[in-house]
């Protein structure tokens, strides 16, 4: 089964940036691709994650069980707006049901992977309830070192499958040290897997569905993520 949790350590990575090219590439090479959001917070007209991977291919089936206004985390944002409790039985639920007639599932996680959504559980609960192969996203510019160790680390206390690590808005030129180094620093400090980078954009809403296709074709190793043997990449 074609199935990645595309996670991160706060908001601002770029989860749903590689969401959408993940699943607009997979949809570009003629795999069914459903794209699932559990839950989105901070979700209003001018920033749907739905809306945003649907302009890169309308032929993905989207779907998210809980928008939410407040940009808070989602146990907070929830409260403010009425709900009592973040039903998980719900999530798998809707998830099954986005994910008929495709081929490729990728669902997308909130803010980070240790964000409450339950009085007693985090995200990484979530994680493990699905039980997928996690590709954390990492952004150098507002994610610091000493946080990346701390986040995989909680990854790995918690048994979570982490396949590895995007690292995006990356500039190799980088003037800021640390940011430079970045993926030869996560491989040393952590032992996890740098699967590529993503460049900086200028604007998302000026991104042209073949740029962004392009790019995740030649910076990240789709055979590799999806551990299969694509004949049109051969």
């Amino acid at each position: 089964m074609l199935s990645v949790y595309i996670a991160g350590l706060k908001k601002g990575t770029g989860k749903t940036l590689l969401s959408a090219g993940l699943a607009g590439t997979m949809q570009s090479l003629s795999y069914a691709t459903s794209y699932y959001k559990p839950i989105q917070t901070g979700a209003n007209l001018l920033n749907d994650d739905e809306e945003f991977v649907t302009k890169i291919d309308k032929n993905i089936k989207t779907f998210t069980s809980y928008k939410l206004q407040s940009p808070s985390y989602p146990l907070i944002s929830a409260y403010n707006e009425g709900i009592k409790k973040i039903d998980t039985m719900k999530i798998m639920h809707d998830y099954k049901q986005n994910i008929m007639y495709t081929d490729c599932h990728i669902v997308e996680g909130n803010n980070g992977v240790s964000s409450p959504f339950d009085e007693k559980k985090t995200e990484i609960n979530l994680i493990s309830q699905f039980g997928f192969p996690v590709i954390l996203v990492i952004n150098p510019n507002n994610t610091a070192l000493d946080e990346v160790i701390s986040g995989i680390s909680y990854i790995y206390s918690n048994r979570a499958d982490l396949m590895g690590v995007v690292i995006n808005d990356y500039n190799p030129d980088s003037q800021n040290v640390e940011t430079k180094y970045m993926p030869t620093l996560i491989k040393e400090y952590t032992g996890a897997k740098v699967l590529g980078t993503m460049p900086h954009y200028e604007s998302f809403e000026n991104l042209v569905p073949e740029q962004l296709i392009a790019d995740i074709l030649n910076n990240l190793n789709v055979e590799d993520i999806f551990s299969l043997k694509i004949k049109k990449l051969s």
